[in-house]
């Protein structure tokens, strides 16, 4: 249990249907899921999977119907171990009359930060979500994705061990996009684990150590990239020069590519492994390398093999 900053065990959480509908509709069943120490997690599920369902148990904001859940090692109803998370939740909403420094202020208040380590905090979260500028005036007057840098900032305000945002990048412009993505490879190096949902599949694939994928409250598949997206089968890329090789193995591959150079790419399955190609006579220059499905491709064939929500 040390060793995770997440643990879920049997996390079930119902929710109560309409008053002529009986049954409780379900949003979580039996989730498990072990996020270890100083990972980007990437948990991520169409709408409506259970997603923000399990952050909020998580955050003690809502309670499971069944199950348990330990964050940083300790019950995630334990009120001493928030001083320890940074959270941003989904849609964040902030008193509108404040400034975005007033609003930090107070929240470095209630983290119990001395004055003195608050006000460098602000300066230090502000710049680092390109605020600076805008501190000093109301929120009212920000747009969506000015609002999200300040829910960003005031999760990075008390060097969290552990960040849970829910769908940060929403709202975000292209800038504000990498500057979320460079925090979270600075809070990994600093060894800060963080969780956070995304419905942005090329950013989660270049960012995430280990992702979970969920769908209608069950965990589909969890594990690192590697294990998740190898082992797809074999791609040779063949010099120009070699077309009677190339229809030669054309039957046995799954996918051909002849570019105006004269070079092949042939695509071949997971029956035939690189160390069996390489057992035939390849060409100087021929390249075999293993096939990666995509993130992509792995969240819609297994939100799709599993069944409509």
């Amino acid at each position: 249990m040390e060793d995770a900053a997440i643990l879920v065990d049997g996390l079930t959480k119902h929710y109560r249907g309409p008053m002529w509908r009986q049954r409780p509709v379900p949003a979580l069943d039996h989730l498990n899921l072990a996020v270890p120490r100083g990972m980007v997690f990437g948990f991520l599920g169409p709408n409506g999977a259970g997603k923000t369902t399990t952050i909020r148990c998580l955050m003690d904001l809502i309670r499971p119907t069944a199950g348990r859940a330990w964050v940083l090692g300790e019950p995630c109803g334990n009120v001493a171990v928030r001083e320890r998370i940074g959270y941003l939740p989904d849609n964040p909403s902030f008193s509108p009359h404040l400034t975005a420094y007033q609003f930090l202020m107070l929240c470095g208040k209630l983290l119990r930060l001395s004055a003195d380590l608050r006000r460098t905090r602000i300066q230090e979260v502000l710049e680092a979500v390109g605020m600076t500028d805008k501190a000093h005036q109301a929120i009212r007057g920000y747009s969506r994705g000015m609002v999200q840098r300040v829910g960003i900032a005031q999760a990075l305000l008390n060097h969290p061990e552990l960040m849970v945002l829910d769908e940060p990048l929403v709202g975000l412009d292209p800038h504000g996009r990498k500057d979320l993505l460079e925090i979270v490879r600075q809070q990994r190096a600093k060894g800060t684990c963080v969780f956070f949902c995304s419905h942005i599949l090329s950013d989660v694939e270049k960012l995430c150590d280990q992702v979970g994928i969920l769908k209608g409250g069950k965990l589909l598949a969890s594990g690192t990239l590697d294990a998740l997206l190898g082992g797809k089968g074999t791609e040779l890329v063949l010099p120009p020069g070699h077309d009677p090789l190339a229809r030669e193995l054309l039957p046995e591959a799954e996918e051909s590519h002849h570019d105006a150079s004269g070079s092949w790419r042939l695509a071949f399955g997971a029956a035939l492994p690189p160390e069996k190609l390489r057992e035939r006579s390849l060409p100087d220059g021929a390249i075999v390398r293993s096939r990666r499905e995509s993130l992509e491709e792995l969240f819609f064939r297994l939100t799709k093999e599993g069944g409509d929500e």
